[in-house]
């Protein structure tokens, strides 16, 4: 059985971490300082808000909040599954 190695972590993921979220109807303000958040969406409807405007994001749906951005992020009803991934600007 292969398996996959590189001497440096960020080669295969060109930097960029991944992190996978279930979120309610709570909203929670966030902020990532140092990083762009690059969010789709994986099940359910999401409301993004941020920069004055608010969005509704459905399956499959993207959005990038630059570094330093304050955002909220919350299911419209029931649950909604989110994946982001997050890395410093160049």
């Amino acid at each position: 059985m292969a398996s996959l190695t590189t001497s440096r972590p960020d080669t295969a993921s060109y930097g960029v971490t991944l992190t996978f979220e279930t979120l309610t109807a709570e909203t929670r303000l966030r902020v990532r300082p140092g990083e762009d958040t690059l969010l789709r969406v994986i099940d359910g409807v999401v409301a993004l808000r941020f920069d004055g405007e608010e969005r509704l994001l459905s399956p499959g749906g993207e959005a990038i909040v630059p570094a330093g951005f304050h955002h909220t992020l919350c299911a419209v009803s029931g649950e909604a599954r989110i994946v982001m991934g997050f890395r410093r600007p160049r």
